[in-house]
């Protein structure tokens, strides 16, 4: 087995791709009735979302997965 000697996600680029997904997501969800609170994501480091009357709080990997349903969906 090979031993990576670098982590990939070290230099900050993973969480500035996610943030990207997550903001374009929250916008293209909105038809959807999915309401996004990004500024939750930058002030906290989760994020709010509105979605058929409920209103919860996620991680960014979990807004992301669940954003995406959605976007999928429609």
């Amino acid at each position: 087995m090979t031993v990576l000697t670098s982590y990939p996600f070290t230099s900050g680029a993973f969480e500035v791709w996610l943030k990207e997904q997550i903001q374009q997501l929250s916008v293209d969800t909105l038809k959807s009735r999915a309401v996004t609170c990004t500024a939750c994501g930058e002030v906290v480091g989760t994020y709010i979302v509105e979605y058929q009357g409920h209103r919860s709080r996620y991680s960014p990997a979990e807004t992301y997965a669940l954003l995406k349903f959605i976007a999928e969906q429609a």
